[in-house]
């Protein structure tokens, strides 16, 4: 069952019954809890690759603090990923858009700026 987002603010998200105050991946099939960081790496890529995805979706933070390797996006593109990096709450907009399409996506969310 896809999860329920009801609320994003700066420092936590809500999904189904759960309040989220660090990083987490989120797929069809639920949440996967994760350490925050600064920067997203091969690493959060590499990830996001065990789920098979055809999207895959980086919030970069509430204000858009992450950075993003270049590399990471090389990467993506290079695995035939569609690949979006938008803040947090546009990212999960665009996760809950691309879920309801039938789209297979995995997205990266950071909690925090």
């Amino acid at each position: 069952m896809l999860p329920r987002i009801k609320k994003a603010e700066l420092g936590k998200v809500h999904i189904n019954e759960e309040v989220l105050t660090d990083d987490f991946l989120l797929h069809a099939n639920g949440i996967e809890k994760m350490e925050k960081i600064n920067k997203i790496s091969s690493k959060e890529l590499d990830r996001i690759l065990l789920h098979d995805p055809d999207a895959a979706i980086f919030g970069i933070g509430f204000r858009g603090r992450v950075k993003i390797d270049q590399s990471v996006i090389d990467a993506a593109k290079k695995s035939g990923l569609d690949i979006h990096v938008l803040k947090t709450p546009d990212a999960l907009k665009k996760f809950q858009e691309l879920a309801r399409k039938g789209r297979k996506a995995v997205a990266h969310i950071h909690v925090g700026e």
